[in-house]
């Protein structure tokens, strides 16, 4: 499989441990269809191995269309080992109280999990988590649905039954039945949220873990944060602009001047660093564009409106005028002549 812009995004490879032994509980050989998402089954035993985060969420969509079930992702964390995320996991099942899980995972899920948001506010009633991913992560509902009932399986060795006080907003499209979400999770869930969050109240910060190994807590939390986060090198300003730039299409005042700045170095530095790499700012947002709107076309039922929008055009027009540019036709003709990608 080609790579993408996309496979920059990293989420360590035993998070995935659980979803071939689910789906040959179903009776699918899941391994071939890991390959061809260009993913290695092997690696998904390795303790501290990272794949790419957005071919494994295409591993799951895919085994979620070929089991008929939307409800895959939530399904397979039942074969999700706690440690399976090596010491961030151990970490997690260690913490003392409510209030050191939520403060260690929202300092180190982008660890395990690239997210573009993570968050932790605590204020007087409620605490609120937050997190997503990249845009460039098109296909993630099973992923998030795995990733939030891993993190449930931890809180309900703090809360027990009392988990249920949890709110919970997901991004992911409402399904055709909740019933699943709220006995696994909480009641308390809603779709369709703009990032996915998790709602407590502060009285529940308090509550201990009864299994709680003080000492293995600050050994593995030790480790993880000693890890850092996999960034393009400081000295590759052109793999910096161009993930920053592929994330942030919709960013109408993507400029050299404003990616200079976010980068602490001048417009006239920045362009020669391009001019250096045979490339230039245009060149770099014209490319993330065409890869982009081809995916965008190909793997998702957007109108050829929102797509423009989201790649960043103020309208279909230039989009079509660009789409003819790089594929050779409109932007409905390639779709409907690669239709069988989809």
């Amino acid at each position: 499989m080609k790579s993408s812009l996309a496979d920059q995004f990293e989420v360590a490879a035993g998070l995935a441990s659980g979803i071939s032994r689910f789906a040959a509980g179903l009776g699918i050989d899941a391994d071939p269809i890991a390959r061809a998402c260009g993913l290695e089954p092997a690696r998904f035993t390795a303790i501290g191995e990272r794949i790419s985060l957005d071919r494994l969420c295409r591993y799951m969509e895919a085994l979620a269309l070929i089991s008929g079930d939307d409800l895959f992702g939530l399904k397979s964390a039942s074969e999700f080992q706690k440690g399976a995320s090596g010491p961030f996991g151990y970490a997690m099942m260690n913490a003392a109280t409510v209030r050191d899980c939520l403060i260690f995972l929202g300092r180190n899920l982008q660890k395990i999990s690239e997210t573009s948001i993570c968050t932790l506010e605590i204020g007087p009633r409620t605490a609120h988590f937050e997190w997503t991913y990249s845009p460039l992560i098109l296909h993630r509902t099973q992923f998030v649905d795995l990733g939030t009932a891993q993190t449930f399986t931890h809180l309900r060795a703090f809360l027990g039954d009392d988990v249920s006080r949890i709110g919970l907003q997901l991004e992911r499209k409402k399904p055709a039945n909740t019933n699943l979400h709220k006995q696994l999770l909480t009641p308390h869930v809603s779709f369709g949220a703009a990032v996915n969050a998790l709602i407590l109240p502060v009285e529940l910060l308090g509550r201990t873990n009864p299994q709680a190994d003080p000492q293995l807590f600050a050994m593995m939390a030790q480790q993880v944060e000693a890890m850092e986060p996999r960034r393009p090198p400081a000295d590759d300003p052109v793999a910096a602009v161009r993930l920053y730039v592929a994330a942030n299409l919709e960013n109408k005042t993507l400029t050299l001047a404003s990616e200079a700045e976010r980068l602490g170095m001048s417009s006239r530095t920045l362009q020669r660093r391009l001019a250096d790499a045979g490339t230039s700012m245009q060149s770099i947002l014209d490319d993330c564009r065409k890869e982009m709107a081809g995916r965008l076309l190909l793997e998702t039922n957007l109108t050829l409106s929102s797509i423009a929008y989201r790649v960043g055009f103020s309208a279909p027009a230039a989009f079509t005028r660009s789409a003819i540019r790089w594929f050779g036709m409109t932007p409905s003709e390639y779709r409907q002549k690669h239709a069988t990608a989809v």
